[in-house]
């Protein structure tokens, strides 16, 4: 018989580590599954040359900054770093021993409010992500007046998994909330579980990090009150929000 773990983790591979250390120092039962996990993409001569030349350079996620430095050398970003998330930027920091600018707000929108991007007209800025994210950093600096590209460092690869093997071990395990921080895992696991199971996931609890990740889950069928949102997606938000649906749990 399963062991009860009332929180499903589901960070990709590699980015729960702290998360979970966390977990079994506080004594929280859990259980994890990644749905994702990334790989390294070759840097191509043009994305150091935009890297070297770029007066502005974002990085979106600790993935970004893993992907880069196992390429290039610090001293070959001489423009400002800045990071969404304080994670990324705590690596980033460690990697180059630079400062970088992280908003409080980590999300895209507390990164477009930094009094650092106002004022980016005809400012060279470069961009490193995986492949498939938002749109609004590029699209918001652009219409500032920034000349933006993107340097893609990595991909996001789905994992290959049986979705009903899954189902049918988390009923045993009596999950009862779901951790997740991006929307495509969301929907990844929307789209993993068979038809059978989808009205188990809405019933389940849920831990989201964004409103724009809480509008997905409501368009999913999950009702508003079984969502709770963490302030961000660092592990020390999730952690907190976590520990107080702990409490909840009686």
């Amino acid at each position: 018989m399963s062991i009860a773990t009332p929180f499903l983790i589901t960070r990709p591979a590699g980015k729960a580590d702290n998360l979970l250390a966390s977990l079994d120092e506080q004594g929280i039962a859990y259980s994890y599954q990644p749905l994702i996990t990334t790989q390294q993409v070759r840097l191509k001569a043009k994305d150091i040359s935009l890297l070297q030349q770029a007066e502005l350079i974002i990085f979106v996620s600790v993935s970004a900054v893993n992907a880069l430095q196992q390429q290039l050398k610090p001293e070959q970003l001489t423009g400002h770093l800045l990071a969404v998330g304080s994670t990324t930027a705590t690596l980033l920091q460690r990697w180059t021993g630079r400062e970088v600018i992280v908003p409080h707000d980590q999300r895209s929108e507390g990164l477009l409010a930094l009094p650092q991007l106002q004022h980016v007209k005809n400012k060279q800025v470069a961009v490193v992500r995986g492949n498939n994210g938002r749109e609004l950093i590029k699209q918001q600096l652009q219409a500032r007046g920034a000349n933006v590209k993107y340097v893609q460092s990595y991909i996001r690869v789905p994992l290959a998994l049986e979705g009903n093997q899954l189902w049918q071990l988390w009923q045993q395990q009596q999950v009862r909330c779901i951790v997740a921080t991006s929307n495509e895992i969301l929907q990844q696991l929307f789209a993993l579980i068979p038809a059978a199971g989808q009205a188990w996931l809405q019933q389940r609890h849920w831990v989201l990090v964004s409103p724009r990740m809480q509008e997905q889950a409501l368009a999913l069928g999950i009702a508003l009150s079984h969502i709770s949102l963490a302030e961000n997606a660092n592990d020390h938000a999730l952690l907190q929000q976590i520990i107080q649906l702990k409490k909840e749990m009686v």
